[in-house]
């Protein structure tokens, strides 16, 4: 029982130092990656090679500016998250087709907040 125990725990260590050396660890992408994922999201939302530069382009400008929120309390940053998301949905929305834009913008809220990472990190 000892053996069968000591090679799950190393079946487990060994697996999650796998998944962690595969990005799977919660890190941050690098920008290519980050760059060539948004890009594919974007296009399969119906977006042409100018549109996903332009929806890149304000989310780019838009980063900083929620980066500087982290440390905000949580209201407070819940509340300038949201006339940021505004100020950018606004943009988008001159920018793109308004169906499109719809389709970004719906996207855009579903992810969870923090870039992915899960709450609590």
């Amino acid at each position: 029982m000892k053996s069968v125990l000591g090679i799950l725990t190393v079946l487990i260590c060994l697996s999650s130092i796998s998944a962690s050396a595969q990005g799977g660890g919660g890190g941050q992408q690098d920008p290519a990656a980050r760059a060539a994922m948004m890009k594919e999201r974007y296009k399969a939302l119906g977006c042409n090679d100018v549109q996903v530069d332009s929806v890149i382009a304000i989310t780019n400008d838009f980063r900083p500016k929620m980066m500087a929120l982290r440390d905000l309390d949580q209201d407070a940053r819940a509340e300038k998250m949201k006339e940021i998301n505004d100020e950018r949905n606004k943009r988008l929305e001159k920018a793109l087709p308004a169906d499109i834009a719809k389709k970004v913008i719906e996207a855009m809220s579903q992810q969870r907040p923090g870039g992915g990472r899960a709450p609590n990190q």
